[in-house]
């Protein structure tokens, strides 16, 4: 039986968590590089605050992974990288938080970007925050039965990077005596902040819809289930952050399962805090993660019902080989135009970062 009943999503977070959550979104860059409170894989200290709370608990065969990569790319997946066998570390101060540092290799890191920004966000089942306020424009975006001199066939669909920022596409408000209309430019680089995927939450009664939701992407639910075979996708929030945007601390407590959920990070770094509290004293015990582009987070057990919070995105920290997404690079799996390869959009992964968190709804 899940336990996620006992908690109220209304509960207001520890004020000590909100201390927390305010110091590290002031931080500078350079205090959050030197701070040795924080956990980040990718530096070597020789004494790191939180280093005798780790431990192993598993570690992903190299062929299992292989396998899960190739699948999720295609017949014609090659490596961009070697894989690696890749650990699963356990903070055994927070009971039941794993972290997976450098999971996703660079060529699965793009081509998720691809299913879920080219493909995803085009569906009209999967809704986002703009749809609240603007009608979003699907109109000629999908693909269609069209006729040539060759005869019938199905013309690839568009994705919304296929229109140049300087286009004439608008998002009308739905209502114009309150909201203005949206360029495409303003969609893509600070208005679109969530959608969802399979599951559409209900972000003002905190609560799924009764009816049945959309289906989940498939390759991304059999990409997940390689990864975390312990969960059955069935809902996803993707969060586009730029630096200057935060999460605000919460607990994920509307699902009826308490299976963990999973979260992968793509593009610029991102500081995580998660935070237990001892219901009889009040009392909490945190962890703060720097996490990076292919890393990956798994919150179980105790930790599944954690307050967590995203007080900062670090500014000119997407790796190298990411930035200039989508500029020519490929999109299998996706039937979309590649029309000029996308170069109108070239750096917008530069200070971008996306989360995709992903849960079950019911046991």
């Amino acid at each position: 039986m899940s336990k996620i009943g006992i908690f109220d999503p209304a509960a207001r977070p520890p004020d000590g968590l909100k201390v927390l959550h305010k110091l590290y979104q002031k931080a500078s860059a350079d205090a959050l590089a030197n701070d040795s409170r924080i956990l980040d894989f990718n530096v070597t200290r020789e004494k790191h605050a939180a280093e005798e709370a780790l431990c192993l608990v598993r570690v992903y065969e190299t062929s299992k992974l292989t396998k899960t990569f190739a699948r999720f790319e295609g017949q014609d997946w090659e490596p961009d990288q070697p894989v690696i066998e890749g650990p699963r570390i356990h903070y055994t101060d927070s009971p039941g938080l794993q972290i997976v540092p450098s999971l996703l290799p660079k060529n699965t890191q793009r081509c998720l970007l691809a299913r879920l920004l080219h493909r995803d966000l085009v569906n009209t089942k999967h809704k986002t925050n703009v749809h609240i306020h603007h009608a979003v424009p699907y109109d000629n975006l999908s693909s269609h039965e069209k006729d040539d001199a060759n005869g019938r066939h199905r013309s690839p669909g568009l994705s919304f990077f296929n229109f140049s920022p300087e286009c004439g596409l608008m998002f009308s408000p739905i209502d114009p005596n309150v909201h203005r209309p949206l360029t495409i430019s303003q969609f893509l680089n600070r208005k679109l902040r969530w959608m969802t995927l399979g599951g559409q939450y209900d972000w003002t009664r905190k609560a799924y819809p009764e009816e049945s939701p959309p289906d989940f992407p498939e390759d991304i639910a059999q990409l997940t289930q390689g990864l975390f075979p312990e969960i059955r996708p069935e809902a996803a929030i993707v969060n586009l952050y730029s630096p200057g945007d935060t999460l605000s601390i919460h607990r994920d407590v509307s699902e009826a399962s308490d299976v963990g959920l999973v979260s992968i990070s793509l593009g610029c770094d991102g500081i995580f805090i998660a935070a237990l509290e001892d219901p009889s004293t009040k009392k909490t015990r945190h962890v703060v993660v720097r996490l990076r582009s292919g890393d990956a987070v798994y919150m179980s057990g105790p930790s599944r019902f954690a307050w967590h919070s995203m007080p900062r995105v670090l500014a000119d920290t997407c790796p190298p080989w990411l930035r200039d997404w989508p500029a020519n690079m490929s999109v299998p799996g996706v039937e979309i135009q590649e029309s000029d390869g996308f170069e109108a959009w070239r750096g917008w992964m530069a200070d971008k970062r996306i989360n995709l968190n992903i849960r079950q709804m019911r046991d």
